[in-house]
């Protein structure tokens, strides 16, 4: 079963038995499992409660929260502050006896708790102790449990009591502004940043352990549960993914998530594509696969003005590509509304649950996906070299493009962690920014020998840092940035892509830096496309095949643009043909940003979802290895139908036809006979 838990707004000082009733009616319509009641939220929140202000929402909640339960459907509850998102004008009552959290500009908020103060991790154990005795089934911590975004402050934290701290673990004294400069200096890491990270990382680790010691005093049978954000950005604040749930489930519990969904409000599709690796899929990864995932589906600012239904759909649909069990429903306003039956989201609800139930059976594992392997690590905020040392955006990792891209280029992909001590061999690995670093030279050896292997401009770069450029057989490299007069435009000469011959890309905008590498003359080098400035002048190679396993694709991120520019078919009929000259990949044909995930935990399985507005009357497959079927068993829906077909395939020119229809903004599940 595939579990709806709608995420709900109780005014206590202003609902009424009318609200109450609609909310029975749309759950029993809707087909929702679950009510997962707000405490404090949004334009309703007060800051921080004690314990009698409290009480007051979850008196109010109890008896509504009875009824649901005659009705089948169970309670969570989910507080919506921990640290506090934002200051919004309200400041910690004394009473409460806990402090708040200095940025790194020295900028101290009026309500955002500091989130080493032992003050306000008492403070929080017993709100969560309280919360407890309604027993719910889940009890979430909000996704302002971190270190940073919590406007107007940037990262934290940097008080008194912190710089105390951290000053002692460095064994000598140091100003707030020394200590930041050199967290966030160029170069190699700094004892700093360690310092700072080792902090973060264990007093979030302490908190959830003290908040999960109290509750199943009051409840040992609700599960903790926390909502997460960007994972890139939680490896800024040193979050050990492992250690953070094992402390917040406790024994016996399972570790239960709600993963972010990166779409507020609606974005094309095709974008959407893209950050759903970023986001979603990469937190999955970090949590595997017994991890009980209800990622989260907002309509921010709410209504079908913000989202279409259609696209609300879709997002719930396809959170069953990270081996979702449920979905956090957060579709109504937060300040007590309630229920709004003009967005027909229960008969959408409806709709879609027979489907998602069905495919549910087979869950997806994503440690048993077939494809390229996108190497990521939660510590690489600690190994990375900055540049000019200014911002702590600096300290993000750069792991993700490739799955975002091949992603998006109908490639199967899987996102995988990796520990220092990483073994793969005959597997294919994509490799960008500075992951490398993570890696003793002998490790980063045996990967590059051992695999096929992506590496982007930053990758490279670690290698040459790293004294280890005779890997891929370079000998000088150089950097030139992006809008300089330099480069303009990339040309795949001698090749042809969808019937054009030496096709042309942009190096000039919506791109990175490029870094033009010289090869040892005579070495193992196949060039594939090269760099021109814009009369025409040929500057230096730009996608290469070495030693027959290592493509390059020598550009890093553009800050703004991301790798934006490699988004074009020129480019995807290229990694088609490069791959295929050397090891065997699953992708897609003929389908631009439909995304592919091969499985074989129950069998040969094939999931395909169409990230765009165009339909496709058949879904064309080149298999990694050769496929023995003659017909498939399709799981789709069609209105409010979840529909079981058998179709025969058809296999020519090592494609693999399967003749069923993928509309936009569908999802369909593939078995083999």
């Amino acid at each position: 079963m595939f579990q709806y838990s709608l995420r709900y707004t109780l005014d206590p000082r202003t609902n009424t038995p009318a609200k109450d009733a609609k909310l029975y009616a749309f759950v029993q319509q809707a087909h929702v499992d679950n009510v997962a009641f707000f405490i404090n939220p949004e334009e309703l929140n007060e800051s921080h409660l004690d314990a009698d202000q409290t009480q007051m929402w979850l008196d109010a909640i109890k008896p509504v929260s009875d009824h649901l339960a005659t009705l089948g459907v169970s309670t969570s509850l989910n507080p919506w502050t921990t640290i506090m998102h934002s200051d919004r004008g309200h400041t910690v009552s004394p009473a409460l006896g806990f402090s708040t959290l200095v940025d790194i500009n020295g900028w101290q908020a009026t309500e955002i708790a500091c989130p080493g103060d032992p003050g306000w991790r008492a403070y929080l154990a017993d709100r969560y102790a309280q919360y407890a005795t309604l027993h719910p089934r889940e009890l979430w911590l909000e996704d302002d449990f971190r270190h940073y975004n919590h406007t107007p402050l940037k990262l934290g934290c940097f008080c008194d009591r912190h710089m105390a701290i951290y000053q002692e673990k460095l064994g000598r004294k140091v100003s707030r502004a020394a200590f930041v400069a050199a967290m966030l200096a160029p170069g190699a890491p700094t004892p700093e940043r360690k310092v700072y990270l080792d902090t973060a990382r264990e007093e979030m680790k302490a908190t959830v352990s003290a908040i999960e010691a109290q509750v199943h005093a009051v409840s040992p049978e609700t599960n903790l549960a926390q909502m997460t954000s960007f994972p890139n950005w939680h490896a800024l604040e040193g979050r050990d993914w492992a250690g953070h749930f094992a402390g917040l489930s406790g024994e016996g519990h399972p570790w239960v998530a709600r993963p972010h969904l990166p779409a507020y409000n609606e974005i094309a599709p095709l974008k959407y594509s893209r950050v759903f690796e970023d986001y979603t899929r990469t937190t999955a990864a970090y949590l595997g696969d017994d991890a009980e995932l209800l990622p989260e589906l907002e309509n921010y600012m709410y209504s079908p003005f913000v989202k279409s239904v259609a696209f609300t759909q879709f997002q719930i649909e396809t959170a069953a590509l990270v081996g979702a069990r449920g979905i956090l429903l957060n579709l109504f306003d937060m300040i007590g509304n309630g229920i709004d039956d003009d967005y027909h989201y229960a008969e959408m609800l409806a709709a879609s649950k027979p489907f998602l139930d069905d495919i549910t059976t087979h869950r997806l594992w994503m440690s048993t996906t077939r494809g390229i392997r996108v190497l990521v690590d939660q510590d690489s905020a600690y190994t990375l070299h900055t540049h000019a040392g200014k911002d702590p955006v600096e300290l993000l990792p750069h792991e993700t493009n490739w799955a975002a891209l091949l992603g998006t280029m109908g490639f199967s992909t899987t996102i995988t962690p990796v520990q220092p001590d990483t073994h793969f061999a005959g597997e294919q690995l994509a490799i960008s920014g500075q992951l490398l670093r993570n890696f003793a030279p002998d490790t980063i050896q045996q990967l590059l020998t051992d695999n096929v292997t992506l590496l982007d401009g930053e990758a490279v770069q670690v290698l040459l840092d790293l004294g280890l450029g005779d890997l891929i057989h370079v000998d000088n490299a150089e950097w030139h940035a992006v809008r300089t007069g330099y480069q303009s435009y990339e040309a795949a000469d001698g090749h042809t892509v969808e019937g054009v011959a030496d096709p042309r890309v942009t190096m000039l905008q919506h791109t990175g830096d490029y870094l033009r590498l010289g090869y040892a003359p005579g070495s193992d080098v196949d060039v594939w496309s090269h760099a021109y400035s814009a009369d025409g002048t040929q500057l230096g190679p730009v996608m290469a095949v070495i030693n027959h396993r290592t493509i390059v694709m020598p550009m890093d991120e553009d800050p703004k643009y991301g790798w934006e520019s490699q988004y074009v078919g020129f480019k995807q009929g290229l990694y088609q043909q490069m791959l295929d000259t050397i090891t065997n990949v699953d992708y897609l044909v003929g389908m631009p940003n439909a995304k592919l995930i091969v499985t074989t935990q129950d069998g040969l399985m094939l999931w395909a979802a169409n990230f765009t507005l165009d339909d496709y009357d058949r879904i064309t497959w080149v298999p990694a290895h050769h496929l023995d079927a003659t017909t498939a068993v399709v799981l789709s829906r069609d209105g409010d139908q979840s529909v079981t077909t058998w179709v025969p395939l058809k296999q020519e020119d090592g494609r693999v036809v399967i003749p069923v229809r993928l509309p936009h903004l569908q999802m369909v599940q593939i078995h083999f006979e």
